[in-house]
């Protein structure tokens, strides 16, 4: 049974945790490959040219296979707003039209960033980005990148 004193610090502490703000993303962007990849670093532009199809190399030659959230996903939109200010009905768009006309695939989406984290981790020529800085040391943040704030 409650006690009135335990009954009154169970409604205080509960009324803490919906005061509390919630945890929240990284206010930064994590691109990333495996640790054994030899990019140590890579430019925006560099990110942009692999994200857009413009290359489809890393800046040392090797094949680059970037990879992406699902189509509409929370994590989708704030990449492509931070890195070229496009909405994803315009980066979606972009990517039919390229794909339509036969001249390039979009990037390989995976589901969540633990399977981003697991698609890196298997292939050195993957690049991929996450919203929370990784821990695991099989991975290296080649950029980091402040969130854009997306338009009201």
């Amino acid at each position: 049974m409650f006690t009135r004193a335990r009954h009154l610090s169970c409604l205080l502490a509960a009324a803490w945790a919906l005061a509390s703000p919630p945890a929240q993303a990284s206010d930064n962007l994590y691109v990333v490959v495996a640790a054994s990849n030899p990019v140590q670093a890579l430019s925006l532009r560099d990110v942009v040219a692999l994200y857009t199809g413009r290359t489809r190399a890393f800046p040392n030659a090797r094949m680059a296979v970037p990879l992406d959230f699902p189509r509409d996903s929370g994590q989708r939109q704030a990449f492509y707003w931070t890195l070229t200010h496009q909405d994803l009905a315009q980066i979606n768009s972009y990517w039919s039209r390229l794909f339509f006309s036969g001249q390039l695939q979009p990037p390989r989406a995976v589901a969540d960033e633990a399977e981003m984290r697991a698609a890196l981790k298997r292939d050195p020529s993957a690049l991929g980005y996450l919203m929370h800085e990784p821990a695991d040391p099989a991975l290296r943040v080649v950029l980091t990148v402040p969130l854009a704030a997306e338009p009201k």
